[in-house]
């Protein structure tokens, strides 16, 4: 009977300990889409290279990382 007890703990917490890991990366995923969305529109369209309105310069660079198909040029200019 104890071992039945502890199984069903173990197993709640697993389970438990999954949901509130799949509930973290579905919260970051949506505030990166969100910033990733505010810099699109801050962009300057003349220099999408140009650090946007509401990050650092470090920050717009490891963002433009990411996107090294939208800013490759931009990456390799600024080397």
């Amino acid at each position: 009977m104890e071992n039945k007890l502890t199984i069903a703990i173990i197993l709640f917490v697993a389970i438990f300990l999954g949901f509130v890991a799949y509930e973290i990366s579905v919260i970051n995923s949506s505030h990166s889409e969100t910033k990733f969305e505010a810099a699109l529109a801050a962009e300057n369209p003349e220099d999408k290279c140009a650090t946007p309105e509401g990050y650092t310069d470090e920050e717009w660079r490891e963002h433009m990382g990411h996107h090294p198909d939208m800013y490759g040029e931009c990456l390799n200019k600024s080397k």
